[in-house]
């Protein structure tokens, strides 16, 4: 009988949060934390380039079935990624000049080499959840 394992949706977050850090990594940004969780939501990555922080919410699909991923960030997730960084930055004891919430992409589409896409959405949205894009 063959070993098969089913690739669960935590763990195709966990993967597209690790392609996502990478890729951040990649473009010069610092990550200081991943997965915090607090009662009033979760940010999948903090970062910081320069004096700024970065709150990035990462999204992957494997098909455009159910829409891209930038369409599966909803209105009541951009609330709960804003109340989890309003809740952060009360305790961030660095300075920083201002701050910013992002949105990393992680496929269906692949690249030239075959992998999958990741693309990045700076200044996604603002705090009251208006979108940029």
């Amino acid at each position: 009988m063959a070993n098969t394992k089913k690739i669960t949706s935590y763990l195709i977050g966990q993967k597209a949060e690790n392609r996502a850090a990478a890729y951040l990594r990649l473009k010069g940004y610092s990550v200081l934390e991943r997965n915090y969780r607090v009662p009033q939501g979760e940010i999948d990555l903090v970062a910081r380039k320069g004096d700024v922080l970065v709150f990035v919410e990462v999204k992957a699909r494997k098909n455009n079935s159910h829409g891209t991923p930038l369409e599966a960030v909803s209105p009541q997730k951009v609330r709960r990624v804003s109340a989890a960084a309003a809740v952060y930055l009360s305790g961030y004891t660095g300075s920083y000049s201002g701050c910013r919430f992002d949105v990393v992409t992680v496929g269906p589409d692949k690249n030239f080499l075959g992998f999958l896409k990741v693309q990045h959405f700076e200044s996604a949205f603002p705090a009251d959840g208006v979108f940029n894009i």
